[in-house]
């Protein structure tokens, strides 16, 4: 990943290089900082997300209970 952001920054320096488009720029300076820092989008915890189990089995069904309302007369 870190080459895939490096690659995109020198992309876009040639790009601000080539037609002066200012905005790419800051995209460039953001993706070279990302390759430089060896950071991301969630920065130095990868992105890691918690393993959910299935707690169906464990988890007992609770019986639900209906109570009648009157009518109005």
């Amino acid at each position: 990943m870190r080459l895939l952001r490096a690659g995109i920054a020198i992309w876009a320096f040639a790009e601000v290089w080539r037609t002066g488009e200012m905005m790419l720029l800051m995209l460039g300076g953001i993706f070279a900082l990302q390759a430089i820092f060896d950071i991301g989008c969630c920065g130095a915890a990868g992105c890691a997300t918690p393993r959910s189990y299935d707690q169906t089995s464990t988890k007992q069904t609770e019986e639900i209970v209906y109570e009648e309302v009157g009518k109005r007369p």
